[in-house]
């Protein structure tokens, strides 16, 4: 059941993704990110989002194939303590079960600087 659960929750993020980049009017950009984590000034856009639910979602909301949940922050500030040059080369080149630039071949070293953030929670 919490692994339909999970399957759900990433479907419904997908879609909320997909409907808020095609139909929302552009608006100011008033985020804030915090500045003590690593990754705070890459915040996440619309198209970078888009990127992310094609491409990272599926095991970063389930934690499939132990990825790291996005927003738990207890598992990303122990992967944000190893540094950014270190979590960047292990999605460039691929690391465990993920496969090397986690299954997003259009996405740039500044998307995955914003994913990361993302995930570790550093773009709320």
């Amino acid at each position: 059941m919490k692994n339909s659960f999970r399957k759900l929750l990433v479907l419904l993020l997908a879609l909320s993704v997909y409907a808020c980049s095609s139909s929302a009017p552009p608006r100011e950009s008033s985020q804030t990110a915090a500045t003590d984590l690593p990754f705070a000034n890459d915040i996440a856009d619309e198209a970078v989002m888009g990127k992310w639910a094609r491409s990272c979602a599926l095991c970063h909301v389930t934690g499939e194939a132990g990825a790291p949940i996005a927003g738990d922050s207890v598992e990303w500030q122990q992967r944000l303590v190893q540094g950014e040059e270190s979590i960047l080369q292990r999605v460039l080149e691929g690391y465990n079960s993920m496969p090397p630039l986690g299954y997003c071949m259009a996405c740039e070293v500044k998307d995955f600087r914003a994913m990361i953030g993302f995930m570790a929670g550093s773009n709320q």
